[in-house]
Order: structure tokens, then C-alpha cells, then sequence
């Protein structure tokens, strides 16, 4: 753990993101918690330093349709940015840690098991995504992984886990 949060300072330094005036900020604000790959900020938001991408840090707190997720997501305004959408496949995929079992336990009728940074809190494993070009929908599961495609009909619990490209 020592290792990785002199990673992280030493990232932030790097790139001249430490004020050196007691804490580490940047123009996403105050950085809370790091685990090398993932930095949180308490702008409520997650970025993905392998990605490039900033990730909401919590998902929308219960079951939603796809189509509301969508909307959800679109509509998103945490960190103060506008440009908020559904995730793809592919970037849930680069989240999915099958190394990582997420310390925060999911809600309600969800089991835990999800595997993905600690720094994002899923209350369910499964998120809606988007392919980005028709209305077909589909989730993802932090806690069966990539296998494949999922049909909406086949839960109800799937959150909205709203992305944005951060570079």
C-alpha cells in the first residue's frame, strides 16, 4: 500500500498537479484516495489513469431501465461537467478487475462480489452500456465479468455508471 501511495504523489507531482500547500489538488479539486491505476476526487468523481477516462464515483443508487440509464447518464452533471454518457462494453471491460473484489457492499437484493476498484461504488454488479450507435441494450457484470453480451430482459437490477473522457 506504501508503494502505491508514493506512486500516486509521485504521479501528481509529475504532473504538476500537488499546490504543495497541504494536500494534493488539481483542477478536479482535492485528491481523497489513489490505488495507482484509479485517483478519486472529492468532486465525486474517478479518473482512470490507464484510460484516460473519469468515471462518476458511485452509480445512480438503484434498478433503472436502460432507457432512463441513458438518460441518467446524459443528463449527469458530477464534477461540474456536462459532457457525462452511458458507458461502452469496451471501457466496462478496461474497469473489470477479476484480481479486485470491491470492499463496498452492494444494496438491497445484489450480492456482493463486484470486481472493480474500491474507488467506485457499485450498489449492484450490473451497469447498462451502450454501443454508442443503435438503441440495443445491454449490461455489464462485475461479477461475472466479459462473457459476452447480456440482454436487458434478463434482470432488473442493472445501475446507470456514468463516463467521460477526461483528456
Amino acid at each position: 500500500m506504501k508503494k502505491i501511495a508514493i506512486f500516486v504523489v509521485g504521479l501528481l507531482v509529475s504532473t504538476g498537479c500537488v499546490t504543495g500547500e497541504g494536500g494534493s489538488s488539481s483542477s478536479l479539486g482535492k485528491v481523497i484516495a489513489g490505488d495507482g491505476r484509479f485517483v478519486a476526487y472529492e468532486n465525486g468523481t474517478v479518473a482512470d489513469t490507464d484510460t484516460g477516462l473519469m468515471w462518476a464515483s458511485k452509480d445512480n443508487g438503484g434498478p433503472i431501465t436502460w432507457k432512463k440509464a441513458k438518460s441518467y447518464c446524459k443528463n449527469y452533471k458530477g464534477g461540474g461537467y456536462t459532457d457525462w454518457r452511458m458507458p461502452t462494453n469496451a471501457e466496462l471491460t478496461a474497469l473489470y478487475d477479476p484480481k479486485v473484489t470491491n470492499e463496498l457492499p452492494p444494496t438491497g437484493e445484489c450480492k456482493g462480489g463486484c470486481h472493480i476498484t474500491n474507488l467506485i461504488h457499485l450498489t449492484c454488479c450490473p451497469v447498462w452500456e451502450w454501443n454508442g450507435i443503435s438503441e440495443v441494450s445491454s449490461f455489464f457484470h462485475f461479477n461475472l465479468g466479459p462473457k459476452g453480451w447480456r440482454d436487458q430482459s434478463l434482470t432488473y437490477h442493472p445501475r446507470a455508471l456514468p463516463v467521460r473522457s477526461a483528456r
